[in-house]
């Protein structure tokens, strides 16, 4: 798990990021990753990674470095370009990283996902049915009955996921993985209830899934900030990249930021964002997801509990309507207060902010975040932490670290930049190749 943050105005932008890096299940949790880089040698850009630490099974370091290293003195007139030019440099050189050679680990990695939300509906179906007939065995009509909500369910989850315009990889996978897809079916004990005319239908379906939004199975957090050659202000781009199949990234862009006359400051929570988000809003998205979800189902719980006779003929259903729409405008209240109230003074004062308050706000919302993972006993204790890495970018200055960490002493290594630049160049070396 991670935190990170971009601020932007119209001077510069602070990014800065923890270096809590969680293995597995809370196997082990390490405070050492990077996840704050520079994107260029001599360009204002710099990256944010979290969520997961590698992309199919390649460090995003590494690869970050590469292209980095790729890049050389090239720059573009805009940051949108770099962003281009970062996803064309992976998908060519899908043998360089082991993308080719890992894509059917991938591929399988969101059928899981999918078959295991599968395997789960069946369970609960089951348990239902089991319920409603008092807790007798159930017999053969009755399970296929429970097999066809389950089949039916996730075709349903399937056909309901966003479409990505951009994304062209059905016929790939009905291709060359349907086969395996069945295979998987058919070698898999906990799906022995399926017939083989629902796994057939439900290999229809499933190669869809990969040209939508979906991501259950992981993604890697990307959040690129700079100017580009002809822009005077600050531009921020962030995505999800989940995978590349076929010499093609799976990707969606989350948001675009661009500071302007009208837009002059920006604040961006970046992964674990509920904290920031509670200091910034006075509430975060979680908080008001569960109210969306919680007011509705309470209230049509309290209608259905009411004798019938309270309800004119058939005015119940209205009264359901109009509740709901109560409930959507209580929420963007809510909404409305805590910008009005939290979040506009906040942008207010940074839009004129200079730059070494930029980059503390910057760290103080990591070290806020860590203060709460460190003191809160749930789930995710301890998986924000160790020290913060923080930059600030602005047109004329390029790419600042004001604080990084690293893992060897300069004067020990002098080999590192007599390796990395031609002698008699090492006044040029800059900060941040102490990655």
């Amino acid at each position: 798990m991670s935190a990170g943050i971009c601020i932007m105005n119209r001077n510069a932008i602070a990014m800065a990021a923890d270096s809590a890096v969680t293995v597995g299940d809370h196997v082990a949790i390490h405070n050492s990753a990077n996840k704050l880089f520079s994107l260029s040698k001599v360009a204002p850009v710099g990256v944010i990674i979290y969520a997961n630490g590698a992309l199919m099974d390649v460090p995003v370091e590494i690869i970050v470095k590469e292209y980095k290293k790729n890049l050389k003195t090239r720059t573009y007139p805009s940051l949108q370009e770099y962003v281009d030019d970062f996803i064309s440099y992976l998908e060519g050189h899908c043998d360089l990283f082991r993308f080719t050679l890992n894509e059917e680990k991938y591929v399988l990695a969101v059928f899981v996902n999918l078959i295991q939300g599968l395997d789960l509906g069946y369970k609960q179906f089951l348990n239902e049915m089991t319920v409603n007939v008092g807790g007798r065995e159930l017999n053969e009509s009755e399970l296929q009955q429970v097999a066809k909500q389950a089949v039916d369910q996730t075709i349903s989850f399937v056909e309901h996921q966003n479409k990505v315009p951009e994304f062209s990889f059905t016929d790939y996978i009905e291709k060359n993985y349907r086969a395996k897809f069945r295979e998987m079916f058919e070698n898999t004990p906990e799906f022995k209830w399926l017939s083989v005319e629902q796994i057939e239908t439900l290999l229809d379906k499933i190669a869809d899934l990969y040209d939508t939004e979906f991501e259950r199975n992981g993604y890697v957090g990307i959040a690129i900030a700079g100017f580009g050659d002809a822009e005077i202000f600050p531009h921020m781009v962030h995505i999800h990249l989940s995978g590349i199949i076929n010499g093609k990234a799976r990707y969606i862009v989350k948001e675009k930021v661009e500071i302007t006359e009208q837009n002059i400051a920006s604040i961006v929570p970046l992964a674990q964002t509920d904290v920031m988000q509670t200091f910034l809003f006075g509430l975060n998205d979680q908080f008001i997801n569960d109210l969306a979800r919680e007011i509705p189902t309470r209230i049509h719980e309290s209608i259905n509990n009411l004798d019938a006779n309270c309800f004119a003929p058939g005015k119940k259903d209205e009264v359901h309507k109009e509740l709901n729409g109560v409930t959507e405008k209580i929420l963007q209240h809510m909404t409305e207060t805590a910008q009005t109230n939290y979040m506009i003074p906040i942008i207010q004062s940074v839009a004129t902010l200079p730059i070494e308050e930029l980059a503390l706000l910057a760290e103080s919302m990591i070290n806020i975040t860590s203060v709460r993972r460190k003191v809160a006993i749930d789930r995710n204790i301890g998986t924000v932490g160790g020290p913060i890495d923080v930059s600030i970018i602005s047109k004329g200055d390029g790419f600042i670290w004001l604080k990084r960490k690293h893992y060897f002493e300069r004067k020990y290594n002098p080999q590192f930049f007599y390796s990395h630049y031609e002698s008699g160049k090492e006044s040029e070396i800059e900060n941040d190749e102490l990655e």
